[in-house]
C-alpha cells in the first residue's frame, strides 16, 4: 500500500514502494490509472506566504428538527444506541462500513456537511469562493475551532488531512479527491486547492466523511496510536471501542459549537439480528434503533409508546452480478435475470410497501435521476434472451446476502423462485456482516444483494463508483463491469458545470446501466429509525448520517 511521506520542506509526495531510486516519473506514470497519474507527483502541500482572507457566506452551523425547537433542551444522560452494524476502526480514509462511518463522524468533521435537508453546509469552514475557470477553491476556515485536546484547528491541519485522504492508494473513497493538484495554506485560517482541471462536484467531494480533519501529523503520534485514541472537532470523543460490538463516545467539552452537545454520553451497541433490535427498543434496552425492518413499519407506527421516522434517502437496494464469472460476465444472462424479477411485486412484499420499486440504479432523490426504460417483467423475454446466451439451458448459482437482514433474505427468496422458470437454480448464502463485506470486496460471490448509497449531495459519487470501473474506487462496486461508454459520460459529467448538460449525461448513463444490467435496482429504502419519545432532535440526511450534537434527552 502506498503511504504518504512529508518531505523536509514540509510538502508531500507519493511514495511508490515497488519503483526504483532511478525510474524516471514517465515510467512511474504508465503504471497507474488516469487518477492515480494526477495524483503521482502532483498533488502537493505546503504553507505559503499570508495572503488576503477572502469573504465567505454564513451560515447556521446546525440543524434541528421541528420537534425538537419547540422544547427547550436538556443537558445530560447516555444515548443508548442499537445499531445493525458494528464499527472495525476510525480512520475517515479508509472505511466505507457503515458501522465505522457513523461512529467516526461523531468524532471527526469535514469543511461542509450535508443537512438532514440535503442541503450543502459550511462547516469547519464558513465558507469559500471560486475561480472563474474553476480551478481554484479557497475557503476560509471557521475561526475559534477547537480539536478536542484543546488545540485550534489551522490550515496545516486541513492540507494534511486532505492530502492524505487524497493520496491514500488503498483509501475506498479516495478516487473522490482526485482532481486535487495542490493544497495550501496561506495563513492558518485559509486553505487553497488548486485543481488540475474543472471539475463540478469539488464541493460536494469535500464534504464527504473521508476528508474530515486531522490534526496536522496526527498531532504527533504514530498513525496507529493516534487512532487508538483519535483527537477531532467533532462534537464526540471516544471513550470505549470494542472491535465489530460497542463503542462509547463522551462530550467533547471543547466542541467548537456552544454549550454542545447536550448528551454526556453515546453508547452504540451491535444487534445484528431486525428482530432483536425491535425488541430491545420496545423493552426499553434502548433509546433509537437503526434499519427498523420494514415487517414491522406498520406495527411500531402505531405503537403510541414509541416514535418511527421515515426518512428521506439517497439510497437504492440492489441485486449486483459478479462478472468475473463466465455467466455473469454474459449480457444476455443478466438482461435474462431482469426481465424474470417482477420488480414492483417484488418491491411490495420485500419491504412491505416502505420502499418506491426500483428503476434507475440512481434513488429518484438523486440530483439528476431520471426514470429511464429498464428491463421489464416478461417471462418471455427472459427466455427469449437466456436462448440467446452461451447457458440457454440454466446453470446453478448462489445470492450472498447479511445474515439476520430479513428483508435481504426475502428478496433473496423471491428471486429464487422467479428464476426457476428459467432452470436457473438458486442458493442462498448468508453471512455475518464482517465476512459479508470481506467476501463481497474479495469477489469472493457470485451474485449478492446490497445497498449503495450517495454519502454525498452530487451523484459523481454514486456514478464512478458504479460505473468508472477504473478509477471509482471498487470496480463498478465489485461486479468488475466495464462499459467503456458509460465510463466516458462519467468523466464527462465531473468537468461540466451546466445543469441541463450533466442532467443529460447522467440520463445516458443511467440508459446504459438500465440495458446492461451489471446490477438490477429492487427498491428505494428510505431511512427507517425507530426511538422512545424522550430522545428529542434526532434527524438523518438522504445519505445516511446522523449528526447528534443537537441530541437530547428528557
Amino acid at each position: 500500500m502506498a503511504r504518504v511521506e512529508r518531505s523536509d520542506e514540509g510538502g508531500h509526495e507519493v511514495a511508490d514502494r515497488e519503483a526504483g531510486p532511478e525510474q524516471s516519473l514517465s515510467e512511474k506514470r504508465r503504471r497507474y490509472t488516469r487518477r492515480q497519474m494526477l495524483r503521482l507527483g502532483v498533488v502537493g502541500a505546503g504553507v505559503l506566504g499570508a495572503s488576503p482572507l477572502l469573504s465567505a457566506p454564513s451560515s447556521s452551523a446546525s440543524t434541528v428538527s421541528a420537534r425538537a425547537r419547540t422544547l427547550t433542551p436538556k443537558r445530560g444522560g447516555t444515548l443508548t444506541f442499537g445499531r445493525d452494524t458494528g464499527p472495525t476502526q476510525l480512520d475517515p480514509a479508509n472505511s466505507i462500513v457503515e458501522g465505522d462511518v457513523y461512529t467516526l463522524d461523531k468524532i471527526f468533521e469535514p469543511l461542509y456537511i450535508t443537512s438532514p435537508s440535503g442541503v450543502l453546509t459550511p462547516w469547519l469552514a464558513q465558507g469559500h469562493t471560486m475561480s472563474t475557470d474553476g480551478k481554484t477553491w479557497t475557503f476560509a476556515l471557521r475561526p475559534g475551532v477547537k480539536f478536542s485536546d484543546g488545540s485550534p484547528l489551522t490550515g496545516e491541519d486541513v492540507v494534511f488531512s486532505i492530502h492524505r485522504a487524497a493520496t491514500d492508494a488503498s483509501g475506498p473513497l479516495s478516487f473522490l479527491d482526485f482532481a486535487i493538484k495542490s493544497i495550501k495554506a496561506s495563513d492558518t485560517s485559509t486553505v487553497t486547492f488548486e485543481l488540475s482541471q474543472p471539475w463540478a462536484p469539488f464541493l460536494s467531494d469535500i464534504s464527504v466523511f473521508a476528508n474530515s480533519i486531522l490534526p496536522n501529523d496526527f498531532g504527533g503520534q504514530s498513525e496507529s496510536a493516534f487512532f487508538a485514541n483519535p483527537i477531532g472537532t467533532g462534537p464526540f470523543v471516544l471513550k470505549s471501542f470494542q472491535k465489530g460490538a460497542g463503542v462509547v463516545l463522551t462530550r467533547n467539552k471543547n466542541y467548537w459549537q456552544s454549550n454542545k452537545p447536550y448528551l454526556d454520553e453515546v453508547s452504540f451497541s451491535y444487534i445484528p439480528d431486525d428482530n432483536q433490535r425491535v425488541e430491545q427498543l420496545k423493552g426499553g434496552e434502548v433509546d433509537v434503533i437503526s434499519a427498523v425492518p420494514p415487517a414491522q413499519v406498520s406495527s411500531l407506527k402505531a405503537d403510541v409508546s414509541l416514535v418511527l421516522e421515515e426518512f428521506g434517502s439517497w439510497a437504492v437496494d440492489l441485486l449486483f452480478f459478479n462478472e468475473k464469472l463466465a455467466y455473469f460476465k454474459d449480457r444476455h444472462v443478466r438482461r435474462a435475470i431482469a426481465h424474470a424479477i417482477n420488480i414492483p411485486q417484488l418491491a411490495q412484499i420485500t419491504t412491505f410497501g416502505t420502499a418506491q420499486p426500483g428503476n434507475s440504479f440512481f434513488p429518484p432523490s438523486l440530483q439528476y435521476y431520471a426514470k429511464v426504460a429498464t428491463l421489464g417483467y416478461s417471462l418471455s423475454a427472459a427466455k427469449a434472451e437466456l436462448k440467446q446466451s452461451a447457458y440457454p439451458h440454466g446453470f446453478s448459482t448462489s445470492i450472498l446476502v447479511p445474515s439476520g437482514n430479513t428483508q435481504y433474505v426475502d428478496a433473496a427468496t423471491v428471486i429464487q423462485s422467479g428464476l426457476k422458470p428459467l432452470n436457473i437454480a438458486v442458493s442462498i448464502q448468508e453471512l455475518d456482516n464482517a465476512a459479508y463485506t470481506a467476501a463481497f470486496e474479495a469477489f469472493d460471490y457470485e451474485a449478492m444483494i446490497n445497498f449503495a448509497t450517495n454519502d454525498i449531495s452530487d451523484p459523481d459519487e454514486m456514478a464512478s463508483f458504479q460505473v468508472d470501473y477504473e478509477d471509482g474506487g471498487s470496480h463498478s462496486f465489485w461486479t468488475d463491469y466495464n462499459d467503456p461508454a458509460a465510463i466516458a459520460l462519467v468523466r464527462e459529467a465531473e468537468t461540466t458545470f451546466d445543469n441541463a448538460k450533466r442532467a443529460a449525461l447522467y440520463e445516458q448513463i443511467q440508459a446504459i446501466v438500465a440495458q446492461d444490467a451489471p446490477y438490477i435496482a429492487l427498491d428505494y429504502p428510505p431511512n427507517i429509525y425507530a426511538w422512545q419519545p424522550s430522545l428529542h432532535g434526532f434527524a438523518v440526511n438522504p445519505g445516511g448520517a446522523y449528526r447528534l450534537e443537537d441530541v437530547w434527552l428528557s
